[in-house]
């Protein structure tokens, strides 16, 4: 049962969330289809419905998560697979398998209903989230905060599957926190999880590590499933395309902080996709990493909250420039940071944690307006 004042919350979310939809769709005839970003050489490999937005600009990877789903039938009959060789999407789209795979399920295997199941699933996953964390009596700040954080708005601009990984872990950890083990249930949100994305293995991997710290013998082996769902799902992409494309994207990575330095630099010139990239390092690396020195240096605890997210900001700024250029990728891609980060200054609740909760509650909402007033041509299909 939600109380009243776990209630308005959320309907301030939603409110939020469905005028950030209408302000991305309202350059597109108000088309719900655009959201995905299809662009010409997708639509050409996989001809879209009739009535459907093409861009002319190059596509985004939600297109990739759509023709993902449309292809379900075939992923579904391994007689099938190698129609899916040679055209697009690669195998790098099918490492995030799940939102796919539940648009196809509630949709019926309807395609004309697929692109309203992709945005309900998304929504859903945000407003699941705040009601998670206000029932666990956090402040409302942080709820919001996590849910309009630019990992989230990032992915409802582009239809992307941040919402159900900042879901699956914010579950987790809150479920965590209060029985300080994991249950079969936990086992199955996390064998999900890495399903949602191939970077939520970092994650699994975390947990390991922090439970062989804590001589957790009895998590340890049941984090091997997940793991082993990873894998699984991996031997199938390479069945099916002969290639790991988790293994190429792994490979990324440079020396720590060089590329945050870089662009305040300018090395690459300033435009609004660096600036924001710019926004992010001040506004939640830095004081995200102070912040959570300072506390683990204050308790002197080793907490599963506060050093995960410090692990997950240490990834960050190992991230190569391609992703520092702009906010829609670093803002994104370590996606377990936010839970990580939000819950464990949520946990300290002082007017400190509420002002760096207000940064990224601020930052994500500036994302998500600069990124609905940035419009490209397009055609509708005939």
């Amino acid at each position: 049962m939600t109380t009243h004042k776990q209630r308005w919350p959320i309907l301030i979310l939603a409110l939020t969330l469905a005028l950030i939809v209408l302000l991305n769709i309202r350059s597109y005839g108000f088309s719900i289809t655009s959201i995905f970003h299809v662009d010409e050489v997708l639509s050409t490999q996989n001809p879209m419905p009739r009535g459907f937005v093409v861009l002319k600009v190059p596509s985004y990877d939600g297109a990739q998560y759509y023709q993902v789903a449309r292809n379900m039938p075939k992923i579904m009959n391994p007689s099938r697979w190698s129609e899916l060789r040679n055209i697009s999407p690669g195998s790098y789209a099918y490492q995030r398998f799940l939102l796919p795979l539940s648009a196809y399920i509630l949709s019926l295997g309807q395609e004309a209903a697929l692109p309203y199941v992709f945005l309900l699933i998304n929504i859903l996953a945000l407003l699941v989230t705040a009601a998670e964390m206000l029932r666990r009596k956090k402040h409302p700040l942080y709820a919001l905060a996590l849910c309009l954080s630019p990992a989230a708005m990032v992915a409802v601009h582009f239809m992307l599957a941040e919402p159900l990984t900042i879901l699956l872990i914010t579950t987790f950890l809150l479920r965590y926190a209060e029985k300080k083990h994991m249950t079969w249930f936990d086992v199955l949100l996390l064998s999900l999880l890495v399903l949602a994305r191939e970077v939520n293995i970092l994650f699994i991997a975390y947990l390991i590590g922090f439970s062989l710290l804590k001589q957790n013998w009895r998590d340890v082996l049941k984090l091997l499933i997940p793991a082993a769902v990873f894998v699984s799902w991996h031997a199938i992409i390479l069945g099916i395309f002969g290639n790991i494309p988790f293994l190429i994207s792994a490979e990324a990575k440079v020396l720590p902080f060089s590329e945050p330095l870089k662009n305040l630099l300018g090395v690459y010139g300033y435009d609004r996709m660096s600036l924001s990239s710019i926004a992010l390092f001040f506004g939640f690396v830095l004081p995200g990493i102070a912040w959570v020195c300072t506390d683990m240096w204050k308790t002197r605890k080793l907490e599963i909250l506060s050093l995960g997210a410090l692990a997950f900001f240490g990834i960050m700024t190992l991230m190569p420039h391609y992703i520092w250029g702009s906010i829609t990728s670093i803002g994104r891609v370590i996606t377990p940071v936010y839970p990580l980060y939000i819950l464990a200054i949520a946990s300290r609740d002082t007017n400190v944690t509420r002002v760096l909760a207000s940064l990224i509650l601020l930052i994500g909402l500036g994302a998500a307006i600069g990124l609905a007033f940035s419009s490209h041509p397009y055609l509708i299909t005939q």
